[in-house]
């Protein structure tokens, strides 16, 4: 079995409010959202997660999106400095719960950076230069880990992991079109097209990798891969610009992720 302590943290009743520029942003049903972050828990806990739920945040619309607050390193918790003002206030209500497994460094301004901009592989940590996630950040973080750090143009949507997620095994899940991969050609390709583009934002744990639900074509090339899949239904949070691996901070138990 991994061992890892997921962190996560319900929607809130403000979450229809999330920054998001999906056309049907405004279609977000709170109680359909409930129940699909109920079977992504369901997921870490078969794989054999350890869940932890952080304290609900109703009046921070976007603060089931975990991942944007912090960055897991070796030793440390990277405390995100994030850009857009509505959001910034989440990543202390994560510190409060990150403190007790171990320490905390911050950005000074004015870096800027979300979670879902960083990509870690185990070699390198690849950064999204986004809308969200600015240069300062990028070399500041080089600074606070052992792994060669490298910025990778996001060209179109969020973050980096909305376009691109590693799966293990020198193994890319990617929409090429939608960031500059000129530093990524030295890992093996999953390749999704622009109608899958939604799948390209995967989390593997161990050997199981949890994707959206719909993409069979995608499903198909990633078992053929060797691993296992879990498909999650994820409409609600789409609407809301989120994904797979923006629900959660997955710290390992030991080394084995």
């Amino acid at each position: 079995m991994t061992a890892f302590t997921a962190l996560v943290r319900k929607p809130g009743l403000n979450f229809h409010q999330a920054l998001s520029g999906h056309p049907e942003k405004n279609d977000t049903d709170l109680a359909i959202a409930l129940s699909q972050h109920e079977g992504y828990v369901d997921a870490l806990k078969q794989v054999g997660g350890n869940v932890e739920y952080l304290p609900p945040q109703d009046n921070l619309p976007d603060a089931t999106f975990v991942e944007d607050t912090a960055v897991i390193l070796e030793n440390k918790f990277l405390l995100c400095p994030m850009k857009e003002p509505s959001r910034q206030a989440e990543t202390q209500f994560t510190a409060t719960t990150l403190k007790t497994y171990r320490d905390c460094v911050t950005l000074d301004s004015p870096a800027t950076l979300d979670g879902g901009d960083v990509m870690d592989t185990p070699d390198t940590i690849f950064v999204g230069l986004s809308k969200r996630t600015n240069l300062r950040a990028i070399q500041a973080l080089s600074k606070l880990t052992s792994k060669k750090v490298v910025p990778v143009a996001v060209i179109k949507g969020l973050h980096l992991k909305s376009a691109t997620t590693f799966l293990g095994n020198n193994l890319l899940i990617i929409d090429p079109t939608r960031v500059d991969a000129s530093n990524l050609k030295q890992f093996d390709w999953i390749e999704v097209s622009e109608d899958e583009s939604y799948a390209a934002n995967c989390l593997t744990l161990g050997s199981t990798v949890l994707m959206p639900a719909g993409f069979l074509n995608v499903r198909n090339k990633i078992q053929a891969h060797g691993f296992k899949t879990l498909e999650l239904e994820m409409s609600e949070f789409e609407k809301a610009d989120g994904s797979i691996t923006c629900l959660s901070l997955i710290i390992p138990t030991h080394d084995t992720i």
